[in-house]
């Protein structure tokens, strides 16, 4: 497997998992702190067994960590306790939506300092997802009696999620970015780091707002420890190894299926609804995405098989 289809491969799973956030969120009673702190958590716990079982847990020792190896993970970290916050005082589709207004901050900030280039098909299938999003949060919205209505505005029941949600978008646009600094580091390694910092950074949060357990019973316990399972140590150590292999707008084109997954999510378990335009925005989201990676992989079948030839 080449790193290009290893890098999608990875960032399709992880934006699948990532997608069921809010199922788990809201079976979990207490603060989206104290859930991403066990994210991060059980996700440090994880992979640091796995390099013991493989013998290489001596990499971590050996990495030298420079500020974008601990920013990154503390960015990582209070955006998703921010996230999970925002899923449970927002819609699904709201709260998908705003985190993901980082993938485009990501790819803006790489272009910039990194001087990754974004080729017109990429920058066009960007474009259809991020459009398709605008249409599922119903920025973009059409009735028969105004016709197609853009507007932003945020209503007094979901402030506090909205605004929440907002805040993750920028923290996961500074973890994608400062992700495609150091890819010498193996992703087992970052991983590693990405989970310890994320949770120092939740911790430093709790000594100026400690966390409350009073709510939690066993089930929550089970779905806390789930959730630290598959969509921490699973979804984000998929996310790191994505972000190693994929340019900024690549990854940023492929992470916005989350948005779809969520939404859906939504609708079948909690009662949420898309209207036509949403669904259509649903299919921008997925043609963008799945796209994106058709002719990027189409693109490198020709260039392997002439050095085959060669």
């Amino acid at each position: 497997m080449n790193t290009k289809t290893l890098g999608y491969t990875t960032m399709v799973i992880s934006a699948t998992l990532m997608g069921f956030v809010g199922l788990f969120a809201r079976n979990i009673n207490t603060s989206g702190d104290v859930i991403a702190f066990t994210r991060m958590t059980v996700g440090a716990i994880c992979i640091l067994a796995i390099m013991l079982y493989k013998g290489n847990a001596l990499s971590i020792k050996n990495t030298k960590l420079s500020p974008t190896v601990m920013v990154s993970g503390a960015c990582l970290g209070l955006c998703l306790a921010a996230y999970v916050s925002a899923t449970q005082y927002t819609t699904l589709a709201n709260a998908v939506f705003l985190i993901y207004t980082g993938p485009v901050f990501s790819t803006l900030l790489a272009a910039i300092f990194l001087k990754e280039k974004i080729s017109a098909l990429t920058g066009t299938l960007l474009t259809a997802v991020f459009i398709g999003c605008l249409f599922i949060i119903g920025i973009i919205s059409y009735s028969s009696t105004e016709g197609v209505v853009v507007s932003l505005s945020f209503s007094k029941e979901n402030f506090l999620g909205d605004m929440l949600g907002l805040a993750s978008g920028f923290g996961y646009g500074l973890f994608l970015f400062f992700s495609r600094y150091r890819t010498d580091v193996s992703s087992d390694s970052r991983s590693f780091f990405n989970f310890l910092f994320g949770a120092i950074a939740i911790g430093a949060y709790f000594m100026v707002s400690p966390p409350s357990l009073a709510d939690m019973d066993a089930s929550s316990w089970v779905w806390l420890i789930a959730m630290g399972f598959f969509i921490g140590f699973g979804a984000l150590s998929l996310l790191t190894i994505a972000a190693k292999h994929l340019k900024a707008a690549e990854l940023a084109c492929v992470s916005y299926f989350e948005t779809v997954v969520g939404a859906g999510i939504g609708i079948l378990l909690f009662g949420e609804s898309l209207t036509m335009l949403q669904t259509l925005g649903g299919l921008l989201v997925i043609g963008g995405g799945m796209g994106e990676i058709v002719f990027t992989i189409a693109k490198k079948k020709p260039s392997q098989q002439a050095q085959l030839e060669h």
